[in-house]
């Protein structure tokens, strides 16, 4: 998928984002919910328009910065060899952000959405298909595990992609299972998150002292 196909798709999703929000706004209530805890009680509002737009206006700041990404990436470092995996992120995510913003408006409007559901298991989902290619990611400065460490070695890239992909896809599995099985809990879901987000930035620190063997008293060490 290239650039441009991916960008006009993207688009395509914010519109809907925001012809929803248009259609639901004259059944809002003043005070719209916009957040939710775990177990799906809402301990947030907002007033309009901004709670009945906060959804739409979040796909469009995405969608822009996935617009500009490209356009800014330094030689050497361009998104433009792994252009498919890069359009299928954005549209991932921002197709599941539409869920969510959907979500939240219909159940901020009364009908019977449950939240604490439909959250944990699009993040779920979301994490399963960066997982799945995450190992097909080149080196850049904007997208995946980026590490000091990484971005030195393309080794290190490679390596931490592929156990960071099968970390993201573990944990995404693993969220949507506690999601179906209403187990869901603010201390489960930020250790679901934070195991593939911190466990590889460790591995290509180490990773990448056993390939170059940087340490006390090797040249360019401290």
């Amino acid at each position: 998928m290239t650039f441009k196909r991916a960008t006009l798709l993207g688009f395509v999703l914010v519109v809907i984002a925001f012809a929803f929000a248009l259609w639901l706004y004259p059944s809002l209530p003043n005070a719209v919910p916009i957040h939710w805890g775990p177990t799906g009680r809402v301990n947030g509002y907002a007033p309009k328009p901004w709670g009945a737009f906060i959804g739409p206006l979040t796909l469009l700041g995405i969608w822009i910065v996935f617009w500009i990404l490209p356009r800014i990436s330094p030689r050497g470092y361009r998104l433009e060899p792994f252009q498919a995996v890069y359009g299928t992120i954005e549209l991932a995510l921002l197709g599941l952000l539409l869920i969510l913003a959907v979500a939240s408006l219909l159940a901020a409007d009364g009908r019977a959405v449950d939240i604490a559901l439909v959250a944990p298991l699009t993040v779920g989902i979301l994490f399963v298909i960066l997982g799945n290619y995450m190992g097909k990611m080149t080196k850049n400065f904007f997208v995946g595990i980026r590490t000091p460490w990484t971005l030195a070695s393309d080794e290190v890239w490679t390596r931490t992609h592929h156990l960071g992909g099968w970390l993201f896809v573990l944990a995404g599995l693993a969220l949507i299972i506690e999601a179906l099985l209403g187990a869901i809990a603010p201390g489960i879901i930020l250790l679901t998150a934070l195991i593939p987000a911190l466990v590889p930035v460790v591995y290509s620190y180490v990773l990448y002292k056993r390939i170059e063997g940087f340490g006390p008293g090797t040249p360019g060490s401290p």
